[in-house]
């Protein structure tokens, strides 16, 4: 599995205790990189933890996730990172916002 590319076992471990294997197996590498390089192009220091609790926001299309992201860091400001660190349900947002622009888009 790829994940391993990404996390340490200790972490690889806990995903797999969080989500079905089936589930994990139907991701797609390709856009969980994407995804995986967005968040650390854009200083999220927590990724592994966003993997281990939020992993379906590797699931949604790259760019959807970055619109998702530049409406946060505009609502909250240059230190968008940090507050999303210390308030992770901000993750549940961002999913969320890229939920909606991939559905506006394919309508």
């Amino acid at each position: 599995m790829f994940l391993e590319k990404y996390l340490n076992s200790t972490y690889l471990d806990l995903v797999y205790s969080n989500y079905e294997e089936d589930y994990i197996n139907l991701l797609d590498e390709d856009n969980f990189n994407k995804v995986y390089i967005l968040l650390k192009n854009n200083n999220f220091y927590f990724i592994d933890d966003i993997i281990l609790n939020y992993l379906e926001l590797f699931e949604i299309e790259e760019k959807y996730v970055q619109f998702a992201v530049n409406d946060i860091k505009f609502a909250l400001g240059d230190d968008f990172v940090r507050q999303i660190g210390k308030n992770m349900t901000f993750i549940d947002k961002i999913i969320e916002l890229a939920i909606n622009y991939s559905e506006k888009d394919n309508t």
